[in-house]
């Protein structure tokens, strides 16, 4: 049970119940590639929270991917995963791959363009905003991605 709102003075607080909890969400993290004539959207499904070393293990895939010849630039938020000690502790290694990284200014969501991305799949691509199980909403995820072109990495 989820709890939500109550009524005022009453002191009691209504309850919701969900579905599947947080057992009930999918995790992407991804990238929005400008280079070449067509862009691109790579991403990968995370298991639990987005945490450091799923970032870091998402830029290593890139970074593997990455020709050390040319440049490659990661432009990322300000979000605590993307700035840890153990990313700075990678970034050396990164740009020796040719993977550097840059952040955007804070409370500036508007110029990172995979929030763009994010809301026509959930906006537009998925308009349903309530599925009756975890694989309905993970095939209508997928029918979504394929139809923009997305690539899971």
């Amino acid at each position: 049970m989820a709890s939500t709102w109550f009524r005022r003075g009453s002191g009691q607080q209504f309850r919701m119940p969900t579905r599947w909890g947080s057992h009930g969400r999918l995790k992407l993290i991804g990238t929005y590639t400008l280079h070449g004539t067509t862009p691109a959207l790579e991403l990968r499904t995370l298991q639990g929270r987005c945490n450091q070393e799923q970032v870091i293990a998402y830029l290593d895939t890139l970074a593997q991917h990455s020709e050390p010849s040319r440049l490659t630039v990661i432009v990322l938020d300000n979000a605590a995963v993307h700035r840890g000690k153990a990313i700075r502790e990678k970034q050396i290694g990164w740009e020796a791959q040719g993977l550097y990284l840059r952040y955007l200014p804070p409370y500036a969501p508007f110029l990172n363009l995979i929030e763009g991305i994010w809301k026509q799949i959930k906006g537009v691509l998925m308009p349903r905003r309530s599925y009756n199980t975890l694989a309905e909403l993970e095939a209508a995820l997928h029918l979504a991605l394929s139809a923009i072109g997305a690539k899971f990495i």
